[in-house]
Parts: C-alpha cells; structure tokens; sequence
C-alpha cells in the first residue's frame, strides 16, 4: 500500500504549529490545577509580605500587582485581542489581510469492502484501497461581514482595555480610602485613650475629695461609671482600628494566612495633634471636572467603545443578509489515480424563518440601548462628580471650623479642670466639657481625612493619575 505524501506533509505541518499553543495550555493548566483543591490552600506557605513604613504610593503599587481583579481585568483584554486575531483569521481576500482567506484542509482514509453476494458470503472482503486529498478553500467577497464584525471586536478591545484602566482607577479609590480611614481610625484610638486618661485623672481627684470631705460618694460614683464609659470607647475604636486595618489588607489583595495588618504595615507615628497629607488640594469646579470627564472618564470611555461595538454589530448583521463568494481547488488521489477539481459558489440564503431580518432589529434594539448606556453614565458620573466635589468642599470647611472647636474645647477643659480642683465647678461641667474635647478631637481628624477621600475620589471621576505628593504629618497648635 502507498502512502499519501501530501497529506502526511500536511499532518505534520498541522503539529508543528500547533505544539508551542498546546505545550502553554497544558503547562496553564498543570500550574493552576491545584488551585482547584482544597489541599492546596491548607499546603501553601504563606507569602512574607512586609509594607511597614511604604507610603500609600507603593501600597497602590502593590495592590496593582496583587489585586485578583486587575489580574482578571488584564485577562479580559488578553481574550478580546485573541477574540480579534480569531476574527482576521477568516477575513475574504478582499480584505486588508488577504493571506488569511485561504483555508488549507488535507485529509487520508482506507477502505475496505466485500464483493456482491449473498448473505452468507459477506464475510471475504476485496483488497482496500488508500486515498487522500488535499483541498483549498478560498473566500473571495462576503460583502461585509468579516469587516463589520472585525470592527466590533476592535471596540470591545478598547472597552477591554478602558475598564482594565477604570479597575485600576478602582483599585486605587479602594487603596486610598482604606488608608486614610485606616489612619483616621488611628488618631481616633489616640483619642479614646487621652478621654480615658482625663477621666481617670477625675476619678482620682474625686477620690481624694471624699476622703478630705469635700465631695460626695455620688461624685465618686458617676466619676467611676464615666471611666467605665470611656473604658467601653476605648474599646469600639480599637475594634474600629482592627476593622480598618483588615480593609486595608483586602483592599491591598492580602489574605489573613500573610498576618495581621499591624505586623505587615506597621503603625504610624500620629498623635492627637498630627494628621498625615498624601494627596494635594484641588480646587477644580463642578462644571469645568464634568467636561473633562466627559472626554477622559475610563467610565465614558468604555460606554462610547461598546456603542460603536453596537453599531459595527448592526453592519454585520445587515451584511449577513447578503451572499457569500468563495472558490475551491482540490486534488484527491485513490490509488492509484489522480484527480483534481475547482470550483466557483455564490450562497445565499433564500428564507431562514426570518432569523437574519430579527438579528438586524436585534442589533438596532442593542445599538439603541448602548447610546442609552451612555446617556446614563453620563448622567451617573456628572451625580458623582458633583457630590466628590462638594463633600471635598464640605470637608474643608468642617476643617476649618473644627480646629477653632478644638482650641475652644481645650480651652474650656484647662478652665474646668482648673475650677473643679478648687471646688468652683460641678462633676457635671467637668464630665461635658472632657465630652466636648474629645468630640472636637475626633472632629477635626474625621474632617481632614475626610477630605483626602474625597480628594482620591476625584482622580478615579476624572480619569486622571494620582497626584501624589510626599506623605507629610500635618501638626496643629492645640493651645
């Protein structure tokens, strides 16, 4: 028997270009087949992770590199791009990648059969005889269609890419906020701790007038329920500092077998009088922010990227409506003869149920709601920029008036404290104004992080890279 060296040559040429894709996929796979069983989480070694002392700038970084979601937002791009390459590949010759319409098939078969006879002599069988072919398949013009769907798939790239930028924009609101109230939430167990102290100083104070004679057991008593108080204060905000913390690590893409937040970002130094500014002041109005985001919004972006999606969409099923062209050459052999043929097909469809005609007003249906997509967001980012811009504003202002409380709370306490020694005041006055101190402390932190949100959310509306500045502690005069 002979063998058919054309359709040979065609097998191994088939294996060759194919082996370097199949050898990644089955690496792909052995890599990431454990992660499908439980062993592997209770096996891995946890990562040794150490942040203490980064500024929130590499904390971003580090979230970037780290964050399951921007891992799968970059993946999405990978697969529209390959979704691209998959489209070219069946392109007409009238097309701008012409070497892609021909399509080259090769196929080898043996044959065996029985002569005429009766049934009971079915069983002796004639010499088989071997046969191949090797074929071309040429697609000459399908008006359209490849072209429109190429366009599409080229949009949904850009989305792609857009909504990889928008969730790294995301990852770094996330990171941001995480931080500051992370460290908000430091300043404020700096502030439970200093309410515990005062009223612990008044516990002992009337303490000692008791035993002098000059206060009452009831003082003693409410002096040792507001140190209790304070002593369950203290406690929610450490509660609230954990809680902080654990944000932060998600936020950061780090999972609890890494440690604690304490032991991979450490502790800041901060006080009651020290706050610590990452982000500059912006000063940038409602209208003006809008009409930039309105042009450089990854939001925008993405919603515009899929409308023109959309309408490429309606060019191809129009198209789809039409014939196709297409040539063919083959040369087949049956041994031991040689035969080849060609031919020309023009197809189109005559009736299909109305199945195209309903694809079209599908696609115009789907065109519509893609504008109407993003009418939406332009609605939706024009809300959020206006409240980031006024609680940005708003946050300054509570600033402002927030450290003029804090002066006059201390003042106040300085009064009270030195009154209630000599007997001039009540427990009463000195339980509200530590209660007012320790709210103006709390005020003030609040309002100044309150506005580096803010100031965070701004970048991701807007669609601009982070300003970062060199992290400063900001310490205020109290007295």
């Amino acid at each position: 028997m002979k063998l058919f060296p054309e359709g040979i040559a065609v097998v191994a040429l088939a294996v060759v270009a194919g082996c370097g894709t199949i050898r990644a996929a089955r690496e792909t796979q052995e890599r990431l087949a454990p992660r499908g069983t439980p062993a592997e989480a209770a096996s891995r070694v946890a990562p040794v992770v150490d942040l203490k002392g980064c500024p929130m700038r590499a904390l971003v970084e580090f979230a970037l590199a780290n964050r399951p979601s921007m891992q799968s937002a970059v993946l999405d791009v990978q697969d529209a791009r390959l979704a691209l390459k998959e489209i070219a590949s069946d392109a007409p010759i009238a097309s701008a990648t012409p070497w892609n319409a021909a399509g080259l098939n090769g196929s080898f078969g043996y044959t065996e059969s029985s002569p005429s006879a009766h049934f009971s002599d079915l069983g002796h069988t004639r010499r088989g005889k071997p046969s191949g072919s090797l074929s071309l398949d040429l697609l000459i013009w399908d008006f359209g269609r490849n072209a429109a769907q190429a366009k599409a798939q080229a949009e949904r790239v850009v989305a792609a890419e857009q909504n990889c930028v928008q969730q790294g924009y995301q990852v770094f609101d996330d990171v941001a906020g995480a931080y500051f109230t992370l460290l908000q939430n430091e300043a404020l167990l700096e502030v439970a701790y200093t309410n515990r102290a005062e009223y612990a100083e008044h516990l002992r104070q009337a303490e000692l007038k008791l035993e002098l004679g000059e206060a009452k057991e009831l003082d003693v008593m409410k002096s040792r329920l507001d140190l209790a108080k304070s002593d369950q204060e203290l406690v929610a905000a450490s509660n609230d500092l954990v809680t902080a913390g654990a944000n932060l690590m998600a936020a950061m893409g780090i999972d609890a077998s890494t440690g604690s937040a304490e032991t991979v970002l450490g502790v800041r130094i901060g006080g009651l009088d020290r706050v610590l500014r990452a982000l500059p002041d912006s000063a940038t109005g409602a209208e003006a922010a809008f009409d930039f985001a309105c042009t450089n919004a990854p939001a925008m972006q993405v919603a515009r990227a899929r409308l023109r999606s959309a309408s490429a969409d309606v060019d191809y099923a129009v198209a789809n409506l039409m014939p196709s062209v297409s040539a063919s050459l083959s040369l087949n052999w049956t041994d031991p003869l040689w035969y080849w043929r060609w031919g020309v097909d023009a197809v189109q469809s005559l009736f299909t149920g109305f199945r195209k005609t309903t694809a079209v007003d599908r696609a115009r249906v789907a065109l519509e709601s893609a504008a109407a997509a993003v009418a939406h967001e332009e609605q939706q980012l024009s809300k959020d920029l206006e409240l980031a811009i006024a609680e940005r504003d708003n946050a300054a202002e509570a600033l402002r008036t927030a450290i003029v409380y804090v002066k006059q709370a201390r003042e106040n306490l300085e009064t009270v404290k030195a009154q209630y020694e000599v007997g001039d005041v009540s427990r009463v006055d000195f339980t509200d104004a530590v209660s007012e101190y320790t709210k103006a402390l709390g005020e003030r932190i609040r309002a100044f992080y309150r506005g580096q949100v803010a100031e965070a959310s701004l970048f991701r509306l807007l669609g601009l890279p982070p300003a970062y500045i060199e992290e400063q502690w900001i310490t205020e005069d109290l007295k």
